[in-house]
């Protein structure tokens, strides 16, 4: 077979770095703070530092994701989505606690990391490069014709950064573009032992689009209820992985222009909810004035879609608009209520961005802010019956305690973004839903957070008997801190060995899931 000469796809690559600008770009790039930068060095089970008291009932295992490129130097535009995902894991028991660390072990880590460097395009280039961003993706596509660099499929070219969860015995990596990356995991004497590596699961083949990040976990069963969108045919899919099996796996609508990003969603009682989303994908916008095929369509108000959570191929979606455009990175809970004519209402509640740039800036402070609102269906009328923002400040990244996932909730826990300049978060506030009033917030002083987990306490009575767990980062430093949610009070924190990235998703494993890996 013919290889086309490295030499000259070598002199394209050149021309398309000047082109997209990428050392003046990255020099003023946020993402160029130290806070952003990757580690290399691959811990495990590493010593903590505790400073405090560890709750006795708090044991099990925390795990984050997040970006980490692999190497010093980068021919693409600097962004969040950029690089390999690396694992970090914090387990604590009986008042002591471990650290460890991994690489994410997908294909095209593993590809790049023989090679010695980058290899694929990067999300960086793709969002506001315009036609330099086109060449690149057609050098790339000639390099893989001609067996410069592996042809992976779409769905098996992700890097798995964005989220972990676990199902059914099994951890899996999560990102939205691609299949799920289900790792090879062992424990040995009660340690998790992980060593990033694993495989696509397709669930015996039956899935064939990407999936999810933000997969909604019902508390009971376990079964995951998950929305994907496929960029390039606009095909918006939904499924549901019960004890390891695709049980269903359906395809909703095709969207045309696409939408970009479906990253979270809600379940109720009886319905699964989805917003349809004014952010938008169309390739051909690389060449207009978005010079990016993510672009904010103004003219485009948000809706929300409502199934059965037993949807069938063909089954009819609800729609209601809203009043106004608006795009969704993470929603809170949703609940059914009945309505004193005895009819039906669903309760959603997100922080809601009312505009968004095509280079998709998240996590800094070129990103807009997002306000709190709640939205109020009535399923009998198919009216949006309310919409209302309930605070001006700019609070994302929410959690509340998932076991009341689609059942009336009281308290939301809000990452503070306005506060730390649209870099991560600066503290986390208790929200009270029902009230409509702040309860209590909690400052995270020169570190800043991803995301306020919260994890439930051992026989919990209250909503809020649990604890809000985040890993707080700086330049130079990490910890884990845990938060007693109830009362909004520093328990310990948990001192790194070595620093971490900045990065956002978690999952806690409780001692009777760690015992099934």
């Amino acid at each position: 077979m013919f290889i086309a000469p490295q030499p000259l796809f070598a002199v394209a690559d050149k021309r398309i770095r000047k082109a997209l600008d990428v050392e003046a770009y990255n020099r003023n790039s946020p993402y160029s703070g130290k806070g952003f930068m990757p580690v290399h060095t691959e811990l495990q089970q590493s010593a903590i530092r505790i400073e405090g008291t560890i709750p006795a009932d708090f044991k099990g295992v925390y795990l984050r994701n997040g970006t980490n490129t692999q190497f010093e130097s980068t021919n693409s535009r600097l962004h969040m989505f950029n690089g390999s995902g690396m694992l970090h894991q914090i387990q604590v028991k009986d008042g002591v606690a471990t650290y460890s660390n991994t690489y994410v072990k997908t294909p095209a880590h593993t590809i790049e990391n023989e090679q010695g460097k980058e290899v694929f395009g990067q999300f960086g280039d793709l969002a506001g490069g315009g036609k330099a961003s086109f060449a690149r993706i057609i050098t790339d596509l000639l390099k893989k014709r001609f067996g410069v660099i592996p042809s992976l499929d779409m769905l098996e070219n992700g890097s798995s950064t964005t989220a972990i969860q676990y199902h059914h015995g099994k951890l899996y990596c999560l990102q939205e573009t691609g299949y799920p990356f289900a790792l090879n995991t062992r424990v040995e004497d009660g340690q998790l032992v992980l060593d990033g590596s694993g495989d696509w699961d397709t669930f015996d083949g039956k899935l064939d689009t990407p999936f999810t990040a933000h997969p909604k976990i019902d508390p009971e069963t376990g079964d995951w209820y998950t929305y994907s969108t496929h960029l390039m045919s606009g095909n918006i899919h939904y499924s549901v992985l019960s004890e390891g099996k695709l049980k269903s796996h359906t395809q909703l609508l095709q969207a045309k222009p696409a939408l970009s990003f479906l990253h979270d969603y809600y379940l109720t009682e009886h319905y699964s909810v989805f917003p349809d989303l004014s952010m938008r994908f169309d390739s051909k916008e690389i060449f207009g004035e978005h010079q990016s095929p993510f672009y904010f369509d103004a003219d485009y108000k948000m809706r929300f879609g409502v199934i059965k959570r037993d949807h069938q191929q063909g089954d009819d979606i609800q729609w209601f608009t809203t009043d106004l455009p608006g795009h969704i990175w993470h929603t809170i809970n949703a609940w059914e209520e009945t309505r004193d004519d005895g009819g039906t209402d669903i309760v959603l509640y997100a922080p809601v961005f009312r505009e968004y740039p095509s280079n998709v800036p998240i996590h800094t402070p070129l990103e807009p802010h997002a306000q709190m609102h709640i939205y109020r269906l009535n399923l009998d009328s198919g009216e949006v019956t309310e919409q209302r923002q309930l605070m001006e400040h700019f609070y994302e990244r929410p959690s509340y305690n998932t076991n009341y996932v689609g059942k009336r909730t009281q308290y939301a826990y809000l990452l503070d973004e306005q506060g730390s300049g649209g870099i991560m978060g600066k503290g986390v506030l208790k929200y009270d839903l029902i009230n409509e009033q702040e309860v209590s917030y909690f400052d995270y002083g020169d570190h800043l957070g991803g995301e306020a987990l919260f994890v439930p306490k051992a026989n919990a009575v209250a909503e809020d008997d649990g604890y809000l767990v985040d890993l707080l980062m700086t330049d130079d430093s990490a910890y884990l801190i845990i938060i007693d949610a109830s009362t909004m009070e520093e328990c310990a924190k948990l001192h790194l060995p070595q620093r971490v990235p900045y990065g956002v998703h978690a999952c806690w494993l409780n001692q009777e899931q760690l015992a099934t890996l």
